[in-house]
């Protein structure tokens, strides 16, 4: 898969409608022309800058839902009194309005545009395009009044639901056409959140399923190791250790599955069949990944996951997917990809996607970061203009975002420099003098004196 663009409107701080562009500027037709691929009209890379709060994760938090619209909102959302949805909140009317998703993107060779929107109450409208030949042909349209509307080729989906997606029940019911686009969706595209909670669980889990014994084999413990000793943090080896769960904990450990269940329905399309099924994932078994360091012992001490660094944590968690996806193809969307990693190891996770040779499927990284030294003049990674995005953040609080192409080009020009200086937006306003409240500089009695 590859993403051409993505939209959001009225999601957290995007009220107005806001569009990632990764298309080249000079594709300007609907598919490309004189025997020119997609991969020479996508970008490979897009990098989102802006000041703290200014709406870059906002951007990937809108990616995220969406996916999770088409995943969820035909099983494990139904099961909520309104449309689970997170709309602008700094004004009133944005609140009682529609919110909008919209995906433009190739798969399996022919682009095809999906629309959804919704309120409180459930989908508004919904609508995927395809574009096999010269023409755009309609595959499904849905109005304000629920009616659906499927091409004939795909024959007919049932009853929909107000507060479900077409593409999402075609996903759950397995029919045809709309699942695989459902499909070509969601596994084309992956999300990784932010925080080292989130990146410590990632990492537990894709090293457990490598380094298991059910896994790739010794290939695959290679595989983890090199990636490990390619981020120079001294890991000379890597594995799981197996610890047999007492009863009692596996018997709290069949009742939270059951609980995600009914949350998120993690039993998928399956989940008629109850229990059972469910209880077909559980393993008595919990395995405790272990890392060798190399140090002045005779022998290479071991340290669990907890122990290692955030900084190790993070490569881990980000560069097994990133592999992944240069392998297979799609989108890896990384919020804040610097947290806990050296400027050179976000480089290096990078150049990867920017190099044809290390990524001849033409997969895309999508990431936010605080990081200048990506687009200044040291970087070994050249991203054009059209690739560096900047959010802004306005007085109304709802996000801008725009990118570098939008202002006259210098040549020679330290765009780092020029950015860290303001000169194109998105970096913050700082109010030094407030500290002196805090600090009592003035000689006035401060809140925190006072509360004292």
């Amino acid at each position: 898969m590859l993403l051409l663009s993505f939209s959001a409107r009225n999601h957290r701080s995007l009220r107005d409608e806001t569009v990632l562009d990764l298309t080249r500027p000079s594709f300007r037709t609907l598919r490309p022309r004189g025997g020119g691929t997609w991969q020479d009209q996508t970008y490979p890379v897009a990098a989102i800058l802006g000041a703290n709060a200014s709406g870059k994760s906002a951007i990937v938090d809108a990616l995220w839902y969406a996916r999770s619209a088409i995943m969820a909102s035909a099983s494990g959302w139904l099961s909520q009194k309104k449309m689970p949805r997170d709309a602008f909140a700094l004004d009133d009317s944005s609140m009682s309005a529609s919110s909008e998703f919209a995906f433009d993107f190739v798969l399996d060779g022919v682009r095809h545009q999906y629309r959804f929107e919704i309120d409180d109450e459930g989908v508004v409208g919904e609508s995927l395009f395809d574009l096999p030949g010269a023409r755009r042909r309609r595959l499904l349209l849905r109005d304000s009044t629920g009616m659906v509307k499927l091409h004939p080729d795909l024959g007919p989906i049932g009853p929909v639901a107000k507060r479900e997606l077409v593409l999402s029940r075609a996903l759950q019911l397995g029919r045809g056409g709309l699942e695989k686009i459902a499909g070509g969706l969601l596994g084309g595209v992956m999300v990784l959140p932010l925080g080292e909670d989130h990146r410590r669980s990632t990492a537990k889990n894709l090293a457990e399923i490598l380094l298991s014994p059910e896994g790739a084999g010794e290939s695959s413990r290679e595989y983890v190791v090199s990636l490990l000793q390619m981020a120079d943090i001294g890991i000379v080896d890597a594995g799981p250790d197996e610890e047999v769960l007492p009863p009692e904990l596996l018997e709290v450990q069949r009742h939270l599955n059951l609980a995600q269940k009914k949350l998120f329905d993690v039993g998928g399309p399956g989940r008629g069949e109850g229990e059972e099924k469910l209880l077909g994932f559980l393993d008595d078994v919990v395995r405790n990944l272990w890392f060798e360091h190399q140090g002045t012992r005779s022998r290479p001490g071991k340290l669990s996951l907890e122990r290692e660094s955030a900084g190790t944590v993070a490569w881990l968690a980000l560069v097994i997917p990133a592999v992944v996806t240069l392998q297979q193809g799609g989108v890896l969307v990384v919020d804040e990809i610097d947290s806990s990693l050296h400027p050179h190891l976000v480089e290096m996770l990078i150049g990867f996607f920017a190099d044809e040779q290390k990524n001849p499927l033409g997969s895309q990284l999508i990431c936010t970061t605080h990081d200048s030294y990506l687009i200044s003049p040291q970087s070994s990674v050249k991203l054009e203009p059209e690739q560096i995005w900047l959010t802004e953040k306005g007085n109304d609080g709802a996000s801008e975002l725009y990118s570098l192409a939008d202002f006259p080009r210098h040549k020679g020009a330290n765009v780092a420099k020029r950015y860290l200086s303001g000169r194109y937006g998105g970096v913050p306003s700082l109010a030094p003098s407030f500290l002196g409240r805090v600090l009592d500089l003035d000689g006035e009695p401060s809140a925190v004196q006072d509360a004292g």
